[in-house]
């Protein structure tokens, strides 16, 4: 739709008016609305290329797709089925409760997506496969950028112009194994996530090898926040 119904909470107190919004909605009045369109999972990236996305694309309804709002700092997004006995009102009022806690303070969330309507514009459903990122290892001299791609819902591809570079394979919570190319051995740490950038999830990396060398690794922030903020994150954290 051009101007979907927009579900969002930032808080506790914002739980009532989203369930109120969400027992008003139909699916049949939406798809009927002056200007709604009939789209394919395939033409909306970021449901179809995320890992959140395609969660909910399995599922069976009643079904939601929810993100955190604002979505450049509040790095949170899954998707949550519920039984069809169950008013989707209240489904929704749970999974957003669910959503705020886990975004964190300053956080809230809203629903991307119910059943089949998009609940937000279009645009806010891209999905970049392939991200910048920055890459240092002081132990082997290196200090680059390179592009992250997307191989499937755990893997990520280092890439540098004109080969691959290594290997980011994504563990359960933030546990991350980076392998390099021409490198032996692994380095293990962890991602910590910050927001998504079209799409996707913008990270920091900390990890570290069996001999204890360092690599750092930024993932999906545009050019003017790494100028501003790269020197920062790229130092080692206290608490890695």
């Amino acid at each position: 739709m051009e101007r979907p119904p927009e579900i969002r909470a930032m808080n506790a107190r914002d739980l009532e008016a989203a369930h109120t919004l969400m027992e008003r909605l139909s699916v049949e009045e939406l798809r009927g609305r002056t200007g709604a369109r009939l789209h394919d999972a395939r033409e909306l990236p970021w449901i179809s290329g995320s890992t959140a996305g395609r969660d909910f694309l399995e599922l069976a309804e009643p079904r939601l797709l929810l993100r955190g709002d604002p979505a450049e700092i509040c790095a949170v997004a899954f998707a949550e089925g519920g039984d069809a006995s169950r008013p989707l009102a209240d489904l929704a009022t749970g999974a957003l409760e669910r959503c705020i806690a886990e975004a964190g303070p300053g956080c809230g969330c809203s629903i991307v997506a119910m059943n089949s309507v998009l609940l937000v514009p279009l645009d806010e459903v891209s999905y970049a496969t392939g991200a910048p990122a920055r890459l240092r290892v002081p132990s082997l001299g290196l200090d680059k950028m390179l592009i992250a791609e997307v191989a499937d819902g755990k893997h990520e591809v280092l890439r540098d112009v004109t080969h691959r570079v290594g290997e980011i394979e994504h563990g359960e919570g933030d546990h991350v194994t980076i392998r390099l190319d021409g490198v032996e051995g692994a380095f293990t740490g962890e991602a910590r996530r910050v927001g998504f950038r079209r799409g996707r999830l913008a990270q920091r990396v900390y990890a570290r090898n069996e001999a204890g060398e360092q690599l750092i690794l930024l993932i999906g922030f545009g050019p003017n926040e790494l100028s501003e903020m790269a020197g920062a994150w790229l130092a080692w954290p206290a608490d890695a």
